[in-house]
């Protein structure tokens, strides 16, 4: 995988994909100053608040609450992006995950069924909100164990590993997508290479958290999910 990572980085930045990556680029760092902002101001509330969830006699454990919470609330601020972002930018990305598989397969790649560009652009934002349905009683587990006390002490590693889950399932689809695997299909070949999801999704989660790397987060996420995806159909 890190072959496949690091050949990704190269494509990025290469003159083939150059104008198929401007439009997932601009709104990847459009969007990731917004809610970066906004999010990361919430963290000393939220500090604060779980804080104050301890018992006197447990208080002397208050120190590890900032770095769990910190952990959250970045895992959160990824999620929140990749969903908002990838629901704008799902046509961009299903362009350059069929330009990077035609140029990892050259004369052996077969084009899809052809759509049209509205088409693409409409199918491309109701899988989007296929995606939304599939994540949010996920979402919706972690968040009701985040509120547990004495359990939720687990639930920042629960939101990074729910976040490394939903970054792959984000991203695999694209090129899945691409080669016309409906939505039930493309669950199955996700969640029949576990290791290889969660791999995939850790790598880009703790990338995510780097400053600069994240800017170009959403389009060598593609890049790199459709690499794999080569990899795996030959």
């Amino acid at each position: 995988m890190l072959a496949s990572l690091k050949r990704s980085f190269s494509l990025l930045i290469s003159e083939d994909l150059r104008w198929y990556v401007l439009g997932p680029l601009l709104i990847n760092i459009t969007l990731f100053s917004v809610l970066g902002i906004y999010i990361f101001s919430w963290i000393p509330d939220w500090v604060h608040a779980a804080q104050g969830v301890f018992p006197e006699w447990l208080a002397w454990l208050s120190w590890l609450v900032a770095p769990l919470v910190i952990l959250a609330v970045v895992v959160i601020g990824i999620s929140t992006f990749n969903i908002l972002g990838n629901i704008i930018a799902a046509p961009l990305n299903a362009f350059l995950s069929e330009k990077v598989e035609q140029l990892e397969l050259g004369d052996q790649y077969q084009a899809p069924d052809d759509r049209t560009l509205f088409e693409e652009a409409v199918h491309a934002v109701i899988r989007e909100f296929r995606k939304l349905l599939y994540y949010l009683p996920r979402f919706l587990v972690v968040l009701i164990i985040s509120f547990i006390p004495g359990v939720n002490l687990v639930a920042p590693f629960l939101w990074f590993a729910f976040g490394a889950w939903l970054m792959a399932f984000q991203y695999f689809d694209y090129p899945l997508d691409n080669r016309r695997y409906d939505f039930a299909a493309s669950k199955r070949w996700i969640h029949a290479r576990p290791v290889r999801t969660l791999s995939f999704g850790s790598v880009t989660s703790v990338l995510f958290m780097i400053p600069g790397v994240n800017l170009f987060m959403m389009p060598l996420c593609v890049v790199w999910a459709t690499l794999i995806w080569v990899e795996e159909s030959k």
